[in-house]
């Protein structure tokens, strides 16, 4: 694994150890290398809050690779960084910005993986990981336009693709022998879902964190005067609390939250499609009493939940009703339904992940 990563900053001369490379050739070598992971590594980031169940195994698994190469290509990329502070080249300030953001990415990221720190000050430190890692964008974005890289005919060399799959391998390599550390030494990491998350209060329903997407904040229902309104085309019907309570479907699902954690309960409530005529296809929006929404395609798994484990929902919890999606991330479970809109929309006929 060494000698692989050795061979991606070697010169032609025969340099090795990074110390005794010089910063031309390794290092724009290295900074190829960063600027293909760097991207990567915010798209998987992504992708892992898009995917809930499924191929997420995979997206998380290529994240942390991604990040792990990152990691193994540090060494070579702070003899670059000493390089250019040596000879006081401009922009000195955002690459002093960007090396801290990226240390903070990674140290938070490993601190989630293995399980050693999930909060810091009441934060989650998924989320911190997630904030220092989309804050590394405009750095770099600044920093690779003051140190552009012009391409050149050897850049896609079979040398230099060669190497490139040293460091693949190696990240792998590292990659399966940490998860194997962690399952071994039954480190809090083993008990991760493939999303990540660690389960959360699944024994005690009452005690799940009430968490919102953003910005989104609990607000004021009155009960007596609420109702449900579901459109579909030109007809409206409105639906009482306890005229959907009263039908009692049931199911067990996991909520995933992208906070880091996970919860599995059984709510109770009522099912979306029992609200359409027999089979409505298509997609349904449920709209929450603060504006925030979410596409869903059609089917019997949907439910509107009033409530969890047969206790009514708390207000922070969606009260008085809840959408429950099994299979899907936190952030589609909308919260004080108030509306439901289907149309023949495609259900990803949305932003990516909410904006409020």
């Amino acid at each position: 694994m060494v000698w692989g990563l050795r061979l991606i900053c070697s010169t032609s001369s025969g340099g090795s150890d990074p110390k005794d490379v010089p910063s031309g050739v390794a290092g724009r070598r290295t900074n190829l290398g960063l600027l293909l992971l760097v991207p990567l590594a915010v798209v998987t980031g992504f992708g892992a809050f898009l995917v809930g169940s499924g191929p997420v195994v995979v997206v998380v698994g290529l994240h942390a690779v991604v990040g792990l190469a990152i990691l193994l290509l540090l060494p070579w990329k702070s003899v670059v960084a000493r390089h250019g502070l040596r000879h006081r080249r401009p922009g000195r300030a955002t690459s002093i910005v960007l090396t801290v953001l990226v240390v903070l990415t990674l140290l938070t990221g490993l601190l989630h993986a293995f399980g050693f720190l999930l909060g810091f000050a009441g934060v989650s430190i998924l989320w911190i990981h997630v904030a220092a890692g989309l804050s590394v964008v405009a750095p770099v974005a600044l920093h690779v336009r003051r140190r552009r890289v012009h391409p050149r005919r050897t850049d896609i060399s079979r040398r230099l693709l060669l190497r490139g799959s040293y460091l693949s391998a190696a990240a792998v390599a590292t990659y399966l022998t940490l998860a194997g550390l962690t399952n071994a030494l039954r480190l809090p990491g083993a008990a991760r879902r493939s999303t990540g998350s660690y389960e959360l209060e699944s024994a005690d329903p009452l005690a799940v964190p009430a968490t919102s997407w953003l910005f989104d904040a609990v607000p004021a229902i009155d009960l007596e005067s609420w109702r449900l309104e579901v459109v579909q085309g030109d007809d409206r019907r409105w639906w009482t609390f306890a005229a959907l309570d009263s039908m009692a479907d049931r199911t067990t699902a996991v909520l995933d939250c992208t906070s880091g954690w996970w919860t599995e309960q059984t709510w109770s409530g009522v099912r979306v499609a029992r609200l359409f005529p027999p089979g409505t296809t298509g997609a349904v929006t449920a709209i929450s009493a603060t504006g925030y929404r979410r596409r869903l395609p059609m089917t019997d798994e949907l439910l509107l939940a009033t409530r969890i484990d047969r206790s009514p929902l708390a207000p922070g919890h969606g009260a008085p009703l809840r959408l429950v999606v099994p299979g899907r991330r936190g952030y589609h479970w909308v919260k004080w339904v108030v509306r439901v809109e289907h149309d023949d929309l495609p259900w990803w006929w949305q932003p990516p992940l909410p904006l409020q």
